[in-house]
């Protein structure tokens, strides 16, 4: 095999790969979390390359906004008194991950996380900022003391558990048969 045909092979390779597993750089990653009836649940949140001093987060269940937290400011939506919480020292560390305590059957679906910027003013209303989407089942009967079961899909339904272990394998593969 000739040198340019293992460069091609490489990069057909790592292309491959990120296509796979990551998807295309515009497309939304979704997270798949599972929890027991009664047991806690964390949907994770990070805001990445934060420049406010106090960041203005909101999750949306499909299309309701259940949680609101901007500083000691916070709104729970019904169904969710004193069951949800954006820690606001978490919050302010880029840590926007929603905590959802006695979680009940109907909490199970589609959550997805924004960032609210500008709208200071009566004037301006915030524009929203896509973070994550997140996606809870719920399961009404107990089972062992398994840790709750995450894994990432993109929007055409491919999952993915530990992408960089199967990117890396992947390749490791082709370089071998490679030389």
């Amino acid at each position: 095999m000739t040198l340019n045909t293992r460069t091609s092979l490489l990069y057909t390779t790592v292309i491959l790969c990120i296509a796979a597993c990551a998807g295309s750089p515009s497309a939304h990653t979704r997270i798949f979390i599972s929890a027991r009836v009664g047991s806690s649940a964390v949907l994770p949140c990070a805001l990445r390359n934060m420049s406010c001093q106090s960041p203005h987060v909101e999750w949306r269940k499909y299309t309701e906004t259940m949680f609101e937290r901007r500083g000691g400011e916070l709104y729970q939506g019904e169904g969710y008194k004193d069951r949800e919480d954006v820690p606001e020292d978490h919050l302010l560390k880029g840590d926007c991950s929603l905590e959802l305590k006695n979680v009940r059957p109907e909490d199970a679906g589609v959550y997805e996380s924004f960032l609210l910027v500008g709208g200071k003013n009566k004037l301006s209303l915030p524009k929203s900022v896509f973070i994550q989407s997140v996606e809870l089942s719920v399961e009404e009967t107990p089972e062992e003391d398994v840790s709750d079961r995450i894994a990432v899909a993109d929007d055409a339904g491919v999952n993915c558990h530990y992408p960089q272990i199967i990117a890396l394998s992947i390749l490791s593969s082709s370089l071998f048969h490679l030389f």
